[in-house]
């Protein structure tokens, strides 16, 4: 298991998982997000390769419309 924060909350993992494997249980569309680990952006073509490690900082920002 490892625990991760994830826009200010933590979150356990039960196994080690990939940034696709995070939104993907986290149930979020992958569309309009960016993703930070450690402040460092991780390019879309990157999310499969790159895992999350224990006490990992990962903020998901999504992108909005407005007028």
């Amino acid at each position: 298991m490892i625990t991760v924060k994830i826009n200010d909350s933590n979150k356990t993992f039960k196994t080690e998982c990939n940034l696709i494997g995070m939104i993907e249980e986290l149930n979020i569309q992958s569309n309009g997000i960016a993703i930070a680990v450690n402040n460092s952006i991780v390019k879309k073509s990157d999310w499969s390769n790159h895992k999350l490690s224990e006490n990992d900082n990962v903020l998901i920002i999504k992108s909005t419309q407005g007028g």
